[in-house]
């Protein structure tokens, strides 16, 4: 999903699987905002949309996709392998 897309066109939820996505191969929240046309509070309102809703998990060794994160990431990017 991240080698094939501009992050700044894409939207909604397809946004948040994309930083999701982005967090879970080890990127920070300063690269993801810079993906995404420098938009820091979009990016930290994501990580909180993300955090909130269960979709992921953060843990000493980083960031990993829970059960329900991983069913929407196929639900929003059905074209996606994940």
């Amino acid at each position: 999903m991240t080698s094939t897309i501009n992050p700044v066109e894409i939207v909604g939820l397809k946004q948040a699987a994309y930083v999701m996505e982005c967090l879970t191969k080890g990127q920070n929240g300063d690269e993801i905002t810079r993906m995404l046309g420098g938009d820091e509070q979009l990016v930290d309102m994501w990580v909180s949309f993300l955090k909130h809703n269960q979709w992921m998990t953060e843990t000493m060794q980083g960031w990993s996709m829970t059960a329900k994160g991983v069913m929407w990431m196929k639900r929003v990017t059905p074209a996606q392998t994940v």
